[in-house]
């Protein structure tokens, strides 16, 4: 009887406890989705689920993939082994770890607690599965560039994979930002062309679940093996449409959350209220490179001066209007290591005085200066792509700009082959260019060996050499802040423009989207809508 009696006891507290923890998770879960509202809603009021679009939707598997809104849904479903956040620093994802062994080879450690959508777990087979089918000549795959220099990949143990390159690449861990795709999965089928491709298995936040006509129905991956960003949203509804318009059209129906735009007249199609638009700055960047071994911008003195002249904000509104601002750096996209504005604001005194101080006088409305015993005005020109309607008005107002300020400038205008010939061999004053700013910090394109300013600093170059090999995010902002200093004291290039890119939201949708040219879906797991 007494031991019936203990027995009975030690149940009642053992359910005692149960509950007890079961109530303290309840508890927990619901003061953090209580955090992640805002001010007017509540738990019961939200909804569970988000509606994205596609716009002529070619394949979902996101290595194949050529269309935009499918590269931007996959960073949700698939996972690459670095990511990259909304300051486009980057941060691990499947892979743990990543040890620099020498100039060419790279040793990443893989996360051991991931599995794929179907329940398989992830190992290096998957990571050296994606990489060749990359790098298979067979398919085009716009993650091709991430591994051009990658020559062989060997897996050391089913968590450890060893890349070896065929040419140094700096900041080569910013090229790991490619998806990953199972192996198992796709085991005994072309990828290219597999019936696999209606629905693959990710290891991401969400899981598609059924395909549909035009309807992809994901759900949220509970198995997520970071369970602290456990998104809110139980469901996402992804529609394909035909075309943009037809995107458009359910925006304004209230069908669709958010949509990402490029056209700069996107208000016609939509009007101007009832939604919320977030503008960021996009990858293509034109500026003007002053070519430091030409007579003229050999001197540094005319390269400074020349960077207080230009009013960037009036070639912007009044050769390109929206869809562009005004850009100084490549860096000034948005990149962390970016800490502070490198514009120079418009002064024209300023030049003054620095033309004066360097010898010029200003006579006869031009600036002239007394050089190897004769007189020489301050005269160059501007090379342009002359197929470029927007680089040549910029050419042209920058121009009008400087002969107003006493120099005497010109436009030479180029057929395509003749302007890249004149950039390749450095055959210039100074060139309207423009490069697709990448996503790692390396700088090497202006200021390394071969530039195209045809530029040299020997503290610049030790510094492109050491700063490659560093880990310390101080040590990283002290030498980019020096770099900072030598570029506005040297003026190799004057920054002139980028284009933007913009999102727009249903008023509905709340959390904190703050989207860049990598992801537009930072921090999707605190969205919901109301």
């Amino acid at each position: 009887m007494e031991k019936s009696y203990f027995k009975y006891i030690f149940v009642i507290v053992v359910i005692a406890l149960v509950a007890y923890t079961g109530y303290k998770i309840i508890k927990e879960n619901k003061e953090t989705d209580d955090a992640n509202l805002d001010q007017t809603s509540t738990v019961s009021t939200i909804q569970k689920d988000l509606r994205l679009a596609i716009a002529e939707m070619d394949t979902i598997n996101p290595i194949l993939s050529k269309n935009r809104n499918v590269q931007e849904i996959s960073k949700i479903i698939f996972e690459p082994l670095i990511t990259l956040n909304e300051n486009y620093k980057k941060e691990y994802r499947l892979a743990e770890e990543v040890a620099k062994q020498d100039d060419l080879n790279y040793l990443v450690k893989l996360r051991q607690d991931v599995v794929w959508h179907d329940n398989m777990p992830f190992t290096a087979n998957d990571v050296k599965f994606t990489v060749d089918t990359i790098k298979n000549g067979e398919i085009s795959s716009i993650y091709s560039e991430n591994l051009r220099y990658v020559t062989s990949l060997e897996v050391i143990d089913n968590y450890t994979i060893k890349f070896t390159l065929s040419q140094e690449v700096p900041f080569f861990e910013y090229y790991l930002t490619f998806p990953i795709i199972s192996q198992k999965y796709y085991e005994g089928t072309d990828v290219q062309n597999a019936d696999k491709n209606v629905a693959p298995v990710g290891t991401g936040l969400f899981k598609i679940v059924s395909v549909n006509a035009n309807v992809i129905t994901l759900a949220r991956n509970d198995a997520y093996w970071d369970q602290s960003r456990k998104p809110m949203a139980e469901e996402i509804i992804l529609t394909n449409y035909q075309t943009m318009g037809e995107v458009y059209n359910a925006f304004k129906s209230g069908d669709i959350d958010i949509v990402t735009v490029t056209a700069s007249n996107v208000e016609e199609y939509i009007g101007t209220i009832g939604y919320n638009k977030i503008e960021y700055k996009a990858r293509n960047y034109d500026f003007l490179t002053l070519n430091t071994a030409s007579n003229i911008f050999s001197d540094k003195e005319v390269r400074k001066a020349l960077s207080y002249c230009i009013d960037k904000e009036n070639v912007r509104a009044t050769c390109l209007g929206n869809g562009y601002t005004v850009s100084n750096f490549s860096l000034d996209m948005g990149n962390w290591l970016y800490t502070r504005d490198l514009n120079v604001e418009t002064n024209t005194e300023q030049a003054k005085a620095i033309l004066e101080a360097d010898g010029w006088s200003y006579r006869n409305n031009r600036w002239q200066k007394r050089i190897d015993g004769q007189n020489s005005r301050l005269s160059f020109t501007i090379t342009v792509n002359s197929d470029n309607e927007g680089r040549l008005k910029a050419a042209q107002n920058i121009a009008e700009q400087l002969n107003n300020f006493g120099m005497e400038v010109s436009v030479r205008e180029l057929s395509s082959d003749r302007y890249y010939d004149a950039l390749n061999n450095r055959n210039y004053d100074c060139i309207i260019t423009g490069i697709e700013t990448g996503f790692s910090p390396n700088l090497e394109t202006f200021f390394g060996a071969g530039n195209i300013a045809n530029y040299n600093n020997e503290e610049l170059q030790n510094i492109l050499q050491s700063v490659k090999n560093v880990q310390d995010e101080a040590e990283m902002h002290n030498y980019y802040s020096r770099i900072f200093d030598i570029y506005l004291e040297e003026v190799p290039y004057i920054g002139l423009y980028r284009n933007t890119e913009s999102i727009i939201c249903n008023q509905g949708l709340v959390g904190n989207i703050t989207p860049n040219t990598f992801n537009i879906y930072h921090n999707i797991e605190k969205w919901y809508r109301q």
